[in-house]
């Protein structure tokens, strides 16, 4: 789903023939959906990479469209191109998992005709296997692929005001019958800004990127090899890139994604500060880039306690962690308006029998969840100055709308770090 050139040369370098990339990765090349029925070659530093293009039009028949349309669509690709290879590939929840799917794929017989219907073709239909592909059929040729990601995911990292204006324009280019043949060549934004758009998604970056520079270190030193291995199980859970990003699924925004991440990563670092032989007590104090801004933030870490300092953003606490607990109190969400937050403002609506695709969905769980849409000025924080108006109701702060006098919450502060036996100031 997500691609960049230089994984070639890693997956090559890990043994692996081939992958399945999104057709939208090559439509990005060039390519045209006539072209995307086979697999193709691609070259980093002289490592090979066999790819094959998954049918977007396929994630989207199966399993929400009937059967029969899988096979038209097949139907007609082998009419045109003889002996052609489509590829599908797509994310096991749709088959019992997203909303409504276990009763439409399972209970209502979707399945069940779909397999009705590949042996109902197979006289001309035949299902494979990739590594059956690979040792079959030649590779249609050779490709490099941009840096990309699939195609809703390249509109759902962009500024939430991009994105009303990027829908607003493909919805007026529908309308004059112009979108399919401008389209191939319309691509959002670039999915690492997912760190840009949500912040709260770089904090976790950062902290995992931490514990992965204190694991490298910690091999180069010698430390405990099954201590290390046991942490590197833990920050390779840590990495699961559920929590990370947000688009039609909860992600960032479930609490129990986020605190998973956080459980895997300290529980990661308690590991290897074992493994360093700490003492049973012990304090730090530490000032670096831990967030990749260019600017200082401060460390406080001991024994039972680890936090992270902004002083160039309201001298803000961003992260405390209970080592003992592995949970950090500040894996906190800022409310923030979202594209689709114009569909909710809309209202309620179903599609057909309840079983469209999760992109298209817009169900509420609540009544006037319209009337509740709401949102904060900043990060949910710790150790931030307010300075409110003095007739400034608890309503209005709890709403956003009343008046703060000064830049305490957002200015830039001075720090000074001072360090005792077994005391650390900030």
């Amino acid at each position: 789903r997500v691609w960049e050139a230089s994984l070639t040369s890693d997956l090559s370098t890990s043994d692996i023939e081939y992958v399945v990339l999104d057709d939208f990765h090559f439509r990005n090349a060039g390519l045209t959906g006539d072209q995307l029925h086979g697999y193709f070659v691609t070259e980093d530093s002289g490592r090979l990479l066999k790819v094959f293009p998954g049918r977007e039009a396929l994630r989207y028949l199966i399993p929400f469209g009937e059967p029969q349309q899988t096979i038209d669509l097949l139907h007609g690709i082998g009419e045109k191109t003889p002996g052609s290879v489509v590829a599908f590939g797509d994310d096991g929840e749709k088959f019992g998992t997203w909303p409504e799917t276990k009763a439409h794929v399972y209970e209502h017989g979707w399945l069940r005709r779909f397999f009705d219907a590949l042996q109902a073709n197979r006289d001309w239909l035949t299902t494979t296997t990739l590594a059956e592909t690979i040792d079959n059929v030649i590779p249609s040729g050779k490709i490099y692929l941009p840096d990309a990601s699939y195609r809703e995911m390249t509109e759902w990292v962009l500024p939430v005001e991009r994105q009303i204006a990027y829908h607003a324009a493909v919805a007026q280019l529908r309308r004059e019958n112009r979108w399919d043949s401008i389209q191939p060549f319309v691509r959002g934004g670039f999915w690492r800004n997912y760190k840009v758009k949500y912040a709260e998604a770089n904090e976790m970056y950062a902290r995992m990127m931490f514990v992965s520079s204190l694991l490298q270190q910690g091999e180069q030193e010698g430390h405990s090899r099954p201590l290390i291995e046991q942490a590197r199980q833990h920050l390779y859970r840590g990495q699961c890139n559920c929590a990370y990003w947000h688009g039609a699924f909860g992600g960032l925004y479930l609490p129990h994604l986020r605190n998973a991440v956080y459980r895997e990563l300290i529980e990661a670092e308690n590991l290897l500060e074992l493994a360093a032989g700490r003492a049973a007590q012990w304090v730090e104090v530490t000032a670096d880039d831990y967030n990749f801004d260019a600017l200082a933030e401060i460390r406080l870490a001991g024994d039972r306690l680890v936090t992270w300092v902004e002083p160039a953003a309201g001298g803000r606490m961003y992260e405390l962690d209970v080592r003992s607990i592995g949970h950090n109190l500040l894996a906190t969400l800022c409310r923030r308006p979202e594209a689709y937050h114009e569909k909710v403002k809309v209202g309620e609506h179903q599609h057909g029998d309840g079983t469209a695709s999760i992109h298209d969905r817009v169900v509420f769980k609540q009544k006037d969840l319209d009337q509740r849409l709401q949102y904060d000025r900043r990060l949910r924080k710790s150790l931030l100055d307010h300075f409110w108006e003095a007739d400034a109701s608890l309503e209005q702060v709890a709403l956003g709308q009343a008046r703060e006098l000064g830049d305490f919450a957002d200015g830039v502060y001075q720090s000074k770090i001072r360090r005792n036996p077994g005391r650390v100031q900030v």
